[in-house]
């Protein structure tokens, strides 16, 4: 059973839901999904691979993109244990690019990231919402990125929401680490590991 689904112009997160539904309801085949932002890229090829499969994404030009996932063969992706043992199950949950108000607030949040990287065990995820989408997009928040890149060259993953980023007029181009995040994804992670709210 092969199936396309048109998810162009669909607010976030409607193109993975639509791509999770089309999924359960086939048994085996290729799916084609159709999008137009590269958020619905990024986040529908993270729900793919998340899940066991191996998508293709094809750049077809004026915006578009085709993500083609098969269903009913084995992955060849895998998952390698020994990289468990260096995360904590936990996800780090930023909603300001401070802690508090003003210039110490910027003190803090810097201090607090930069300490992650003295630990053994690092956490599994940081998400940033709300205003805390500038620590990972503002120039002025260098420091701050140089922080990120090196928590993800160690393998945390660092999500910033897409929705929020749009709220704010931020393009996907200005994102200077990590990948965009969608409410699924998001809502996924608070469920699934020990939450720390910064």
């Amino acid at each position: 059973m092969n199936k396309k689904i048109d998810c162009r112009d669909m607010a976030c997160p409607q193109p993975v839901l639509e791509t999770k539904k089309a999924l359960e309801e086939m048994n085996e085949g290729i799916l084609e999904v159709l999008v137009n932002s590269v958020s619905s890229v990024q986040n529908i090829k993270r729900y793919a691979i998340n899940n066991g499969f191996e998508p293709k994404v094809d750049d077809l030009g004026n915006g578009e993109t085709l993500i083609t996932i098969i269903k009913g063969y084995e992955c060849t992706i895998i998952a390698d244990e020994k990289d468990e043992e260096k995360f904590l199950n936990k996800t780090i949950f930023v909603k300001d690019d401070k802690i508090g108000e003003g210039e110490l607030g910027g003190i803090l949040i810097k201090r607090f990231l930069k300490t992650i990287l003295e630990f053994k065990k690092l956490p599994k995820n940081i998400i940033f919402v709300n205003r805390g989408v500038f620590l990972t997009t503002k120039e002025e928040n260098k420091e701050i990125i140089e922080i990120l890149k090196e928590l993800e060259k160690r393998g945390v993953k660092i999500y910033s929401c897409g929705l929020c980023m749009n709220h704010y007029n931020i393009p996907a181009e200005e994102l200077k680490v990590g990948e965009i995040g969608n409410a699924y994804d998001t809502m996924d992670m608070l469920l699934n590991t020990e939450i720390v709210s910064l």
